[in-house]
C-alpha cells in the first residue's frame, strides 16, 4: 500500500468496542503537532513506541471521527494489551506514509 492509498483508506483499529480508521493525513498531523508542539518530536516518540505518542496518535485518529473525544478519555480506553497491536499498525502506517527519497532530486 502506498502513502496516498493509506491516506484515503487508513488502517482499521478497534477501541472501546468501536472501529476507527488511523489515517495519516493533515488533520492527524495537526493534532499531533498541537499536542507535542513539534511534529518531529511526535514522530521520534512514535518510532520509539512511547506510550504518550501512541495515545496522542490514537486520539488524533479518533478525533477525526468524534470531535467530543478527549486525550484523557482515550488514555482511559487504551489497555496495555492494545499497545502491541496498535504499535504494529502505527509502525506500518508510519513506514508506508513516509515519502521515499527522490534519488533524482538535486540533479
Amino acid at each position: 500500500m502506498k502513502a496516498a492509498e493509506l491516506k484515503n483508506k487508513g488502517i482499521k483499529f478497534t477501541l472501546g468496542g468501536k472501529e476507527y480508521l488511523l489515517k495519516l493525513n493533515m488533520n492527524t498531523f495537526c493534532e499531533l503537532e498541537e499536542i507535542y508542539g513539534d511534529l518531529n518530536s511526535a514522530f521520534e516518540d512514535l518510532q520509539k513506541m512511547k506510550m504518550k505518542a501512541v495515545r496522542a496518535l490514537i486520539y488524533a485518529a479518533v478525533k477525526a471521527e468524534d470531535e467530543n473525544v478527549t486525550l484523557k478519555g482515550i488514555g482511559e480506553q487504551l489497555e496495555l494489551l492494545d499497545l502491541e497491536r496498535l504499535g504494529t499498525a502505527i509502525n506500518e502506517a508510519l513506514d508506508q506514509a513516509m515519502p521515499e527519497a527522490d534519488e533524482n532530486l538535486g540533479e
